[in-house]
């Protein structure tokens, strides 16, 4: 495992992913993050996945509570969306 800045992984992204290591990503000397290359979805385990989707829509909800936007607006621009993505 390999540890580098943030600034060194932005700018290294690509060649980062193409070696496959594992990295840990440091802001100012504190960890922020790791990157873990993976080939496929299927090397996730299935807990690591359910923790993601589930952190990730408490963000969300939160993002949307503090900004006022209703269940009826995200439906309603999907939908919008959808109709003019077939056009």
């Amino acid at each position: 495992m390999k540890l580098t800045s943030i600034r060194e992984f932005r700018t290294d992204i690509s060649s980062f992913t193409k070696k496959g290591e594992m990295m840990v990503i440091t802001n100012h000397g504190k960890m922020v993050g790791c990157f873990l290359p993976l080939t496929t979805t299927k090397d996730i385990p299935i807990e690591l996945k359910r923790e993601f989707v589930a952190a990730l829509g408490q963000k969300i909800a939160v993002q949307l509570l503090s900004q006022k936007v209703q269940e009826k607006e995200i439906l309603n621009d999907f939908e919008t969306f959808k109709k003019n993505r077939r056009r």
